[in-house]
């Protein structure tokens, strides 16, 4: 399988760590990743007004999803991250640097009054392909 960074000329560069967009030949599977959020094996909310506890609580839940079709992180190919309130944005930058520096997966940050449960601050969808 071969990732390759889209780098269109006559484009701005990338904000921060995401690429514009990826080609990828070769894929054996792909695999799309609903809206993970900070609840945990039980369905209770975790981090309740902590943006960084509930960002593990999703990054977890995200791995789990992607173990159980056999992909990892470095699979994603592309991220979509929805964050409630504008001061939660650059936290969700860091979390690119963290999490998919090496990556540089396609992705969207859309700032948000709020998700399906006003407890929740962060969500992450996710698509990744495995040779």
């Amino acid at each position: 399988m071969e990732k390759t960074t889209l780098r269109p000329p006559g484009i701005h560069k990338p904000f921060s760590s995401y690429s514009h967009g990826i080609a990828v030949d070769g894929a054996n599977r792909i695999v799309f990743c609903a809206g993970q959020v900070a609840a945990d094996a039980q369905g209770t909310i975790v981090g309740e007004n902590d943006f960084e506890t509930q960002v593990v609580q999703v990054i977890s839940n995200l791995r789990a999803v992607l173990a159980e079709a056999n992909a990892t992180l470095e699979d994603v190919v592309q991220i979509t991250m929805y964050v409630v309130n504008q001061e939660n944005a650059p936290k969700a930058r860091i979390i690119l640097q963290e999490h998919f520096d090496h990556i540089r997966p396609a992705s969207t940050l859309c700032v948000l009054a709020g998700l399906a449960d006003p407890r929740l601050l962060v969500e992450i969808t996710a698509f990744a392909v495995v040779g």
